[in-house]
């Protein structure tokens, strides 16, 4: 009888990351069959701490004794896009005051990437308060859509908006005070031991992540 796994991901590594495992785990672990909680970053890290969850993976590293973070893929790129034709769209060299009442998607509170631009922002001399906050959407599948429809510009991984940005339904904002990364982390309960299962999984994911 198969056994049942259950990984805890955010959302950009739930839907591009792990897929890449799916095909590993499927050959070297044919006795597990992988169950994936997409979360945000926040509430997986939070059921890795009690305890719930024996692996994570997500893109925030937040301070914590009882967590362990080892980071698994580094500097995914976070861009803003906006719709074909928004008046900053291919403007070279736009400023962070170009980005001043702009209407904004973001995303939901505790989301790894929104933890990353607002801190990017915010280092760069813009409050939240400055943009135009005009809804909060929990996947960046629908900010992208949201975007390409008209509803104003947003901050997503590059490599989430990828096909959009290819196929010209996006545009990539040029904002050369931004430069804006993050790492993915494996996250485990600190002192806690894994099961076999999770240890075997987790050896997987440094391996294949590397």
């Amino acid at each position: 009888m198969r056994r049942t796994f259950r990984l805890g991901a955010s959302t950009i590594p739930g839907e591009y990351i792990v897929p890449r495992l799916l095909s590993q785990i499927i050959r070297q672990l044919p006795d597990l069959e992988l169950k994936v909680d997409i979360l945000d970053s926040r509430k997986v890290f939070e059921s890795v701490k009690k305890g719930d969850i024996e692996i994570g993976i997500i893109g925030t590293k937040y301070d914590s004794p009882d967590v362990d973070f080892v980071a698994v893929v580094k500097d995914d790129r976070l861009v803003f896009i906006a719709p074909q034709g928004h008046p900053l769209s291919g403007m070279k060299g736009a400023t962070i005051n170009d980005l001043k009442g702009q209407s904004f998607v973001g995303r939901e509170l505790g989301s790894g990437t929104r933890a990353a631009y607002e801190k990017a922002l915010k280092d760069a001399g813009l409050s939240m308060d400055n943009l135009n906050v005009v809804a909060e959407i929990s996947d960046t599948s629908g900010i992208v859509q949201a975007v390409e429809g008209g509803a104003g510009v947003s901050v997503v991984s590059e490599l989430a908006a990828k096909e959009a940005i290819e196929l010209k339904r996006v545009s990539v904002l040029d904002i050369p005070m931004l430069k804006m990364t993050r790492d993915f982390y494996v996250i485990t309960r600190k002192g806690a031991p894994l099961s076999r299962d999770a240890d075997s999984v987790l050896i997987l994911i440094k391996k294949t992540l590397k």
